[in-house]
């Protein structure tokens, strides 16, 4: 007969554990219902914790709800570096999926939620920060971009990835799928344009502004 040992977990363990369901439980829950559904109650539903475990390892909903988006964060920029190398219209068609994926929306709930409410737009402003900042880090990362400029690469992964998102929002009230996939299209195009131009954009800048005084 084989013996079965049960291996206690450690209290970090057990403390890990828990901030990890509520926190999934947290998009989950953001995700389905959206930002102003998503009650504490709710969560704790969903994560199978009660309130009081709740607010023995977050101090309030908000300070749970910040950490869910660092987390939405953490996963979409895991996404965004699951593209590597892949063929520059491929990588836009990958960019794009993620746009339009479940745990984006939680983000664009919150960022449509900060609007409104200054205590969630203050905790929500520097994790925002920190995720643009990486993009923008990304952005010059593919092979596909050697010998143009770092700032007009991360302008141009910047403003695909807004286009993307703007996109993915308007598209659960008014789809336009032949529209949008001429647009992906044309963004591809575009870009393969720019890089076997290899133009310097500030220089380009520069010089247009020399020409018009």
């Amino acid at each position: 007969m084989t013996e079965t040992r049960h291996v206690r977990r450690t209290q970090a363990e057990r403390t890990a554990s828990t901030k990890a369901a509520l926190v999934d439980a947290t998009i989950e829950t953001i995700a389905e219902i959206g930002y102003h559904r998503a009650s504490a109650g709710e969560i704790c539903a969903r994560a199978g914790v009660s309130k009081g475990g709740l607010f023995r390892h977050f101090d309030s909903r908000l300070a749970l709800v910040v950490e869910a988006a660092e987390e939405v964060g953490r996963r979409n920029l895991a996404g965004f570096r699951a593209l590597g190398d892949a063929p520059l219209g491929d990588m836009l068609a990958l960019t794009r999926s993620q746009s339009r994926a479940q745990i984006n929306a939680v983000w664009f709930e919150l960022l449509v939620a900060a609007r409104t409410d200054a205590e969630l737009r203050e905790q929500l402003t520097p994790v925002a920060s920190r995720l643009y900042a990486a993009i923008d880090e990304l952005a010059v990362v593919p092979s596909s971009g050697a010998g143009v400029a770092p700032a007009l690469l991360q302008l141009m992964g910047t403003s695909l990835v807004h286009m993307f998102d703007g996109e993915a929002l308007l598209r659960e009230v008014y789809p336009r799928p032949e529209l949008e996939d001429a647009r992906l299209k044309a963004a591809t195009e575009l870009i393969n344009a720019v890089v076997a131009l290899r133009r310097d954009y500030p220089s380009v800048a520069v010089e247009r502004s020399d020409k018009e005084k």
